[in-house]
């Protein structure tokens, strides 16, 4: 039996490694303050807006996922979501904008940086459990082989200055079994989320990509075959499509968007557009259709 405890240097590194300084540099911080704008925007029917102001400050290419060590591990994660989020909330804008080919490109890069943080996550991370699990170990082991030691210490009436950094270390020694089971289920827990999140963005993938096809198989059986003006002034000229069709406002204003992007010259799309929203949407001379002769242009 030990006459005395002791903690070794490895349980003195028994913090939390997210308390430790990252290695991999997340968003950079004009885009960080960006994204609450963006989306507000969005929600304020000005995706249009919010596309430009993201397409402006999204990164080409994401920094390699650093597997390093520990701390550069936790480091990576923690950028990877934040990249996934920024390229996902710019292809919701891109969406609500009508640029729906440029919101699939988005929704994949969300998708494949996601997926990446996931299967690194789970290749790395259970050595960090194992880390923390292995401190445990090594903390309930120097308990138990002191246990007679330690009855005996708290039984002292009058401890002395030794007794008492005695009790501190198995104060010590006690809490940090608590904190490194905490720190355990963190990236127990981080493993499971980054397997969530990576299949949550997958599936925008899927219905965008089902979205754009399906508008390419209605403009293909089209009477008036891949004729995108005459496929848009046939909906507008309907007094009860949108209405019927979409009866939220943001849905009406996001498809009257995607008919922008199809004939940017048609007017009633983009009166429509203005009235709603209030935003001016321009429509540049080459994009204007002649008036026919003897009537005045709408």
């Amino acid at each position: 039996m030990r006459t005395f405890i002791t903690r070794t240097g490895f349980a003195l590194c028994s913090a939390v490694l997210v308390a430790q300084a990252p290695a991999q540099p997340g968003l950079n911080p004009e885009l960080r303050a960006a994204l609450p704008e963006a989306q507000k925007l969005v929600t304020d029917l000005k995706a249009r807006e919010a596309d430009t102001k993201l397409s402006g400050l999204l990164p080409a290419d994401v920094p390699a996922w650093d597997k390093s060590g520990p701390q550069t591990q936790f480091a990576s994660y923690t950028a990877y979501r934040e990249y996934t989020y920024a390229f996902f909330l710019a292809a919701q804008a891109a969406d609500a904008a009508g640029y729906w080919e440029k919101s699939l490109e988005r929704y994949m890069k969300a998708r494949d940086i996601s997926k990446t943080n996931a299967d690194s996550v789970k290749i790395f991370f259970p050595l960090i459990v194992e880390y923390y699990n292995n401190l445990i170990a090594g903390s309930k082991k120097t308990l138990e082989e002191n246990v007679d030691f330690i009855k005996t210490l708290r039984a002292k009436p009058d401890p002395d200055e030794g007794d008492k950094q005695q009790m501190e270390l198995i104060k010590g020694e006690e809490g940090s079994i608590e904190k490194n089971k905490k720190s355990a289920q963190f990236f127990t827990d981080y493993i499971e989320s980054a397997r969530k999140e990576a299949d949550y963005y997958a599936k925008f993938c899927v219905e965008e990509e089902a979205q754009v096809k399906d508008q390419l198989d209605q403009l293909e059986k089209y009477k008036f075959k891949n004729d995108k003006a005459k496929f848009v002034e046939g909906i507008m000229s309907s007094k009860t499509f949108l209405d019927q069709q979409f009866t939220e406002k943001a849905e009406k204003v996001r498809y009257l968007h995607r008919l922008n992007v199809l004939d940017p010259s048609n007017r009633k799309v983009v009166r429509e557009i203005e009235q709603l929203t209030g935003v001016i949407i321009a429509v540049t001379p080459s994009e204007e259709k002649p008036a026919p002769k003897g009537k005045k242009g709408k």
